[in-house]
């Protein structure tokens, strides 16, 4: 598959898809919010939703971006339909241009540190990671949180 992707702002149509994507058992590693807590965020300002078309404007992607009150950028959220294909890499770089074009001085998220394969993607993006953390409710695992400035 090509990477040529048109990135879109998510509207209320997109849930069927986001819902599929979060339903995936394969996503082991990505939270899953109800409808309604989606179609909520959907609207609210502070939330990005984001989806990927491939050339075919079929929805191959999605990401959840949400400012945190600063000058940086929380990335909550990416889903791959069918990961394997460069397109999280793709669309993650097209999401970090616009952000960093329009406002953002930094994107932050976080992983679990057993990921190895998301925190591969982004350090190849310039993601450093800058603490780890125990998860409150699992003090068993740890959560890597990592950082992208944008460069002056």
């Amino acid at each position: 598959m090509g990477c040529n992707l048109n990135i879109r702002n998510a509207n209320e149509g997109d849930l069927p898809f986001i819902l599929a994507c979060e339903a995936n058992p394969e996503n082991t590693y990505v939270h899953s919010w109800d409808k309604n807590t989606h179609a909520r965020n959907l609207i609210t300002p502070a939330f990005h939703y984001l989806i990927a078309e491939n050339e075919q404007s079929a929805p191959v992607a999605y990401a959840i971006l949400r400012d945190d009150g600063t000058d940086k950028t929380e990335w909550r959220r990416i889903i791959v339909a069918q990961p394997g294909n460069g397109v999280g890499k793709a669309f993650m770089q097209g999401v970090i241009s616009m952000f960093f074009e329009n406002k953002t001085k930094a994107i932050w998220l976080d992983v679990y540190e057993e990921n190895k394969r998301a925190r591969h993607v982004y350090k190849s993006l310039g993601f450093t990671e800058t603490s780890i953390q125990p998860l409150p409710e699992n003090p068993e695992k740890n959560l890597v949180f990592m950082e992208l400035k944008r460069s002056v």
